[in-house]
């Protein structure tokens, strides 16, 4: 009747270059030996007690609560000088712990002859059973949190708890991995872990990434196919793990390492302070993706989230629209990577310039053609493709969704009741999705803004493509060379256009963000803020500067530049103004 955790031995046979890939919890990348513990369990689940042995069963339950308790308080003194999240964290499994109805259940079980091992188990298990009845994500993923707190009860019951002082500068292998594990382990300097359970909202991981530790879980069997004091690999942002790497990975992954440290010396501090401005307004800064591969960049420049994540790119090479599952896959590798911040998806906007197959014609103006909602709209079995993956891969509840080209309120109303289709396609199958996931609606035409007021009452926010507003204002392709003078995002009408959007989102409620080139241009970032933007979605190279532009900028300021600007009648004396 044990719960043990063991380090395992080194194997004879650990010398081939293997891999493995699981979910990236928390980025960064270490090279490092790990150090392997499995949690071995040796109990008789149903196994009856001397009813004169009842007494000291309840004390030795009774011992290891205090004790635990004991050892939660000791983190919590710790944790003022590492993470407020450690506190947090800790703080609940106190209250789990200490639950009175919980104690009285497993107190009452050892009264019927059970031990206080097979106790703890029965009473947790059944915990657990009611909280997987729920379809909340979150939380059914709580049930790591009770996990957790049993195995620690358990190993507290025999004093049996890894070795933390043998893990420096190591990279630690588990089944599961309590937080109390990790702030120890971390003290004990390890430099990264690995589990074969858990989720990226559960505690464990929002305290890797508090702590900058690279992550990885989800990793089936990594306790039995890891060897202790094998060299291993952990990619932090791509889930990979690569055990007795080859000289040549090996050098690879040390100058990616010493591209991230460069990286970090030139910035400074700054990715880690959130954006405001002067006098205190707070702007979020977030980055736009074509790519699963540009999440590398994101994460290291401190982003809010990602504004803008352009599926249609994500066909480039392609010759067909992927499948739902393929699409799920994408989508669910941005939310996991982002957690817990938002991610905002656009819906395929196919067409004009942009991918386009499916049309059915050759378009002599495609820029006017079936592009963006008007395609989703026409093709309803790719629409709902999109809208099922994206459903699917929301489940921990950071994802947003985003229509593209939207200039009509029938086309947003159209729109949301295909998503409400796909909504009961899912409850039909019990597949579980955040039934609350944002809607929001790029605005890019000016039929939108004039219209804008009726359609914040049916969105969830706004996005200002600056891009296509100024194209379409303007009546100028923004492909199109000959048209280059004609085509100024600056132009009146367009910051007209751009103003008028704001007091439509904010008469309603709802943020509004601009996620053009105009949202990374260091000229327009007062003026956007003076309007009254919420958040500013940008390539993730230009993120950390236009941060240091943000610092430096008071907002009353900002408000009466504006107020400067509307007066004026021409691109070239907004500029003037902007200069001076």
């Amino acid at each position: 009747m044990l719960s043990e955790i063991v380090k395992k031995e080194s194997s004879p046979n650990s010398g081939f270059q293997g891999f493995l890939k699981g979910i990236p919890s928390s980025n960064g990348i270490a090279i490092a030996q790990v150090e392997v513990y499995e949690q071995e369990y040796h109990y008789q689940y149903d196994y009856e007690i001397p009813e004169n042995e009842i007494e000291n069963e309840m004390l030795r339950l009774k011992n290891a609560i205090a004790h635990l308790n004991f050892d939660y308080n000791e983190v919590l003194n710790k944790s003022k000088n590492l993470s407020i999240v450690v506190a947090q964290i800790i703080e609940t499994y106190q209250l789990i712990l200490n639950d009175e109805y919980i104690l009285n259940n497993i107190f009452d079980r050892i009264k019927n002859r059970y031990t206080a091992e097979s106790a703890v188990i029965k009473e947790f298990d059944a915990q657990k059973a009611l909280f997987k009845k729920t379809k909340d994500e979150i939380i059914k993923e709580r049930i790591v949190d009770l996990e957790n707190v049993k195995l620690r009860i358990l190993s507290t019951l025999h004093l049996r708890v890894p070795d933390y002082s043998t893990s420096k500068d190591k990279i630690i292998v588990m089944s599961n991995l309590t937080p109390t594990d990790l702030v120890k382990f971390k003290e004990a300097g390890a430099i990264g872990f690995i589990t074969e359970i858990g989720g990226i909202a559960s505690h464990v991981s929002i305290l890797a990434r508090s702590f900058g530790m690279p992550a990885v879980i989800g990793v089936r069997e990594a306790s039995k196919i890891l060897q202790n004091n094998q060299t291993i690999i952990i990619d932090g942002f791509t889930g990979l793990i690569v055990y007795n790497p080859s000289q040549s990975i090996l050098n690879k992954y040390q100058n990616k390492i010493n591209e991230i440290e460069e990286h970090k010396k030139r910035l400074g501090d700054l990715a880690n302070i959130k954006t405001h401005t002067i006098d205190d307004v707070k702007i979020k800064l977030l980055a736009n993706i074509d790519s699963l591969e540009d999440l590398k960049s994101v994460l290291v420049t401190g982003s809010d989230g990602i504004g803008l994540a352009r599926t249609e790119t994500f066909l480039s090479g392609l010759s067909r629209i992927p499948d739902e599952e393929t699409q799920y896959n994408w989508y669910s590798e941005i939310a996991n990577v982002m957690y817990p911040k938002e991610v905002t998806i656009r819906c395929f906007d196919i067409g004009s310039d942009k991918f386009s197959i499916g049309i059915p014609i050759k378009e002599n103006n495609p820029a006017l053609g079936l592009r963006g909602i008007r395609y989703l709209l026409f093709n309803k079995l790719v629409f709902k493709n999109q809208l099922r993956a994206l459903l699917r891969a929301s489940i921990h509840k950071n994802i947003k969704i985003m229509l593209p080209m939207i200039s009509d309120l029938i086309e947003l109303k159209d729109a949301i009741a295909v998503l409400d289709e796909c909504k009961k396609e899912l409850d039909s199958k019990d597949i579980p999705y955040d039934n609350n996931i944002k809607i929001g609606i790029m605005i890019e035409t000016p039929a939108a803004v004039i219209i804008s007021e009726s359609l914040a009452k049916e969105c969830d926010f706004f996005s200002i493509g600056s891009n296509d507003l100024t194209q379409y204002t303007l009546a100028a392709d923004r492909t199109n060379e000959l048209v280059t003078d004609a085509y100024n995002s600056f132009h009146p009408a367009v910051l007209k256009m751009i103003c008028m959007t704001i007091k439509s989102a904010k008469k309603a409620f709802i943020p509004v963000s601009i996620c053009g080139e105009l949202a990374s241009h260091s000229a327009a970032t007062q003026f956007l803020i003076g309007m009254g933007i919420d958040e500013l979605s940008v390539p993730a190279p230009v993120l950390l500067e236009l941060k240091n532009i943000i610092f430096k900028i008071n907002y009353q300021d900002s408000v009466e530049l504006v107020k400067e600007l509307m007066k004026l009648n021409s691109t070239y004396e907004i500029l003037q103004c902007l200069e001076n």
